[in-house]
């Protein structure tokens, strides 16, 4: 069927014939779509803009800090490589005495220390292979030994140690004690308190992580005049614990071996 069909009427005809359309005929979607065929593409909006704009900026401002970064990393590392090893931090933490009895002529007492160690180097790893803690009276005089089982720290890492001393009498493996030693003990015991020391030796390897060259040193920690008090009540037991403000930072001097 035709979409539309025109007829003239002959001049003799009073009225025109009106042409028919489709019923789908819509003039307002033919409008619209019109319109949208011919419509230009719209310009970007300017919160589409910014994007750009802050990735350009965020990379100018990484990039020299990066820069900067590595540099003071270098400069960093080679310090630390010209200065050479640094000693280990090493911190008294706790320190106990239990079953303490001395008398004119003997001493039986154990201590109960612990301790806490840092490797500070950056660059170096740091192999504790002989560890010989030793609790020293007041005047610095050996009062028991005892060996630590070896370990090792990792660079900027920490680790507690734990050492449990005892003097039994005199049976061979512990230093002998002169008589001037124990009478001046016995007389601080009966005055409320004791001052001890603690000193380690220490045999160790530092390996450098970044070339692994290998340096061997002997270090010796030193806490010394740690004051004791002994609780009232319990001289059967001998109990004392030390007195002040931990941790106490221990002097370490090194020599190269």
């Amino acid at each position: 069927m035709p979409a539309c069909i025109m007829a003239f009427s002959s001049p003799s005809s009073k009225h025109a014939i009106v042409p028919l359309l489709p019923v789908s005929y819509q003039p307002n979607s033919i409008k619209s779509h019109l319109n949208n065929s011919t419509t230009p593409p719209r310009s970007p909006t300017n919160g589409s803009c910014w994007t750009p704009t802050v990735a350009s900026f965020v990379l100018l401002v990484s990039l020299p800090l990066l820069f900067f970064g590595l540099i003071a990393g270098y400069l960093r590392i080679h310090q630390e490589l010209s200065l050479g090893p640094q000693a280990p931090l090493v911190q008294l933490i706790a320190l106990s005495v239990h079953n303490f009895n001395v008398s004119e002529t003997n001493l039986t007492a154990e201590w109960d220390i612990k301790f806490r160690i840092q490797n500070p180097n950056l660059v170096s790893y740091i192999s504790f292979d002989r560890v010989e803690g030793f609790v020293l009276s007041e005047d610095t005089v050996p009062l028991a030994i005892k060996s630590v089982e070896p370990f090792s720290l990792p660079m900027r890492t920490a680790k507690e140690a734990h050492m449990r001393l005892a003097m039994n009498q005199w049976d061979g493996n512990q230093p002998a004690l002169k008589q001037g030693v124990l009478e001046k003990m016995k007389k601080d015991r009966e005055s409320g308190g004791l001052r001890f020391g603690v000193q380690m030796a220490i045999w160790v390897t530092y390996r450098n992580g970044w070339l692994w060259a290998k340096q061997h040193m002997i270090m010796n920690p030193q806490c010394l005049d740690l004051p004791v008090a002994f609780v009232p009540g319990t001289t059967a037991i001998g109990f004392g614990i030390l007195m002040g403000a931990v941790p106490k930072t221990c002097y370490v001097p090194m020599l190269a071996e």
